[in-house]
């Protein structure tokens, strides 16, 4: 992210929202590509962090949905530990246990999917909220 972008983005704040708004739920590479730029993100708090309930409410409805595919449930959990390992503290105190208990619940769900539904590999949703 270059750092013309950023300030692009801490000038113009309510891109997140829009974008996050207007995402076409059915478009998965374009979802995808939101919430990897959502993790280069993660790490500057003025860019996400105004956003970070309706961020982490649109990652938990991806991560949760099985129908989705495995790759864009990677990123959307991926964000999410990002988020619980950085943010915890600020969530906690701004929304209570609201957030953590959502992760962490969403997180039970899905290491409990059958992982015979998927490939012999590692990288399978219920491997990765474990």
């Amino acid at each position: 992210m270059t750092p013309k972008a950023i300030q692009v983005l801490k000038k113009h704040n309510q891109l997140i929202p829009l974008v996050l708004n207007a995402l076409d739920m059915e478009n998965e590479e374009l979802i995808h590509k939101v919430f990897e730029t959502f993790n280069e993100f993660v790490e500057m708090k003025k860019v996400l962090g105004p956003h970070l309930p309706m961020i982490i409410e649109r990652a938990l409805e991806i991560s949760a949905n099985a129908d989705y595919g495995v790759n864009l449930r990677e990123v959307t959990m991926l964000l999410l530990e990002l988020i619980a390992d950085k943010y915890a503290r600020i969530l906690i105190k701004n929304h209570g246990m609201k957030f953590v208990d959502g992760i962490v619940k969403v997180g039970f769900n899905i290491a409990s999917e059958d992982p015979e539904n998927y490939d012999k590999n590692e990288d399978t949703p219920p491997y990765m909220a474990v």
